[in-house]
């Protein structure tokens, strides 16, 4: 995969992730949003906060 098809991929979990938690769905948000962390992680550096904060408005909801 190139570094392309990564980033859409993030975009595609973020967005799914997003969705699940409006329907109350967190444990399955937490997986899209972890998905997508270790994807960008894979990437080289830190993780995006903005996935992390998601992450963790979830698991606050658990």
């Amino acid at each position: 995969m190139t570094q392309e098809d990564d980033l859409e991929k993030i975009e595609e979990l973020v967005n799914k992730g997003i969705s699940l938690q409006r329907e109350g769905k967190h444990q399955d948000a937490i997986l899209h949003f972890d998905e997508a962390i270790s994807i960008d992680k894979s990437l080289g550096g830190e993780s995006d906060p903005n996935l992390l904060l998601l992450k963790n408005n979830s698991l606050m909801k658990l």
